[in-house]
């Protein structure tokens, strides 16, 4: 049985600033602009992207119901050319939002990336695990 046990020891440093013992990141020192940056929503491509796939999704399944219904349960509503023409033009457009939001340079993305980098540059050290 694996029970966590509260200690009071001082954790000692080595002078290569290993902890021993432990293991710890350095960590990121976000800015409350940093903060909002990737947590404000500073655009609407973002949001037309999402929507537009989001809608075309539950579209898709509206019409690949109806037409599952037609061709194996003998329903008698068909698949419209209308609806085929709808989710093509939604798809386009759902395609064309999130691409643009992937692609297009964002504040956002430029800050996530200097704390994954962060992270990825300050991996943990510990004793025993190849750091000493």
């Amino acid at each position: 049985m694996d029970q966590q046990i509260d200690r009071d020891d001082t954790v000692k440093i080595s002078s290569d600033g290993v902890y021993r013992g432990a293991s710890v990141h350095i960590p990121y020192p976000l800015e409350n602009s940093d903060f909002l940056k990737i947590t404000k929503v500073n655009s609407l491509l973002p949001i037309w992207a999402h929507a537009f796939f989001t809608g075309t999704s539950v579209f898709v399944i509206t019409v690949a119901s109806k037409w599952i219904n037609h061709k194996y349960f003998s329903g008698i509503e068909n698949v419209s050319t209308t609806e085929v023409i709808t989710l093509s033009i939604l798809a386009a457009l759902a395609v064309t939002f999130e691409g643009l939001y992937l692609l297009l340079p964002s504040e956002k993305k430029k800050t996530i990336t200097k704390i994954k980098k962060h992270f990825k540059d300050n991996e943990p050290k510990a004793a025993g695990f190849n750091h000493e």
